[in-house]
């Protein structure tokens, strides 16, 4: 998949990698509020290592159907964190990527909890918090 922008000076074509790796290193940066989670809530990583470990990419999901992009991710959420403002800080960076990029806002930004981390165990939830950008 290609998110694709054209203009008066032609084409320009995003791989969902690039968009994916830009948004897992965004997400990277709030460790001490989440913990990215696949699909199913299992946590990736208890530790982040300053690089990205291909597994990562399990919790970021970018779709473009029909010119419509929607970005979801999957964390678990740490003890004393808000989930409004977590979910905030999460659809200002990855507005800010696609605005680097050069890109229109997605259309949808989806920030999934699959659990919150209470001490050593995680509580599982399934909480969805969602921004509209049509």
């Amino acid at each position: 998949m290609s998110v694709i922008l054209r203009n008066d000076y032609g084409a320009i074509a995003v791989n969902r990698g690039v968009i994916e790796k830009m948004i897992i290193e965004d997400m990277l940066l709030l460790s001490d509020d989440i913990l990215l989670c696949n699909k199913k809530g299992k946590v990736i990583k208890e530790n982040p290592t300053p690089f990205i470990d291909p597994d990562y990419f399990d919790a970021v999901d970018v779709s473009d159907k029909k010119g419509h992009v929607k970005v979801v991710i999957y964390a678990v959420l740490k003890e004393g964190a808000y989930i409004t403002s977590v979910a905030d800080r999460i659809f200002e960076m990855i507005e800010s990527d696609f605005e680097i990029l050069r890109l229109d806002k997605p259309d949808c930004i989806s920030f999934s909890v699959r659990g919150v981390i209470d001490g050593e165990d995680i509580i599982k939830r399934n909480v969805e918090v969602f921004r509209n950008n049509v």
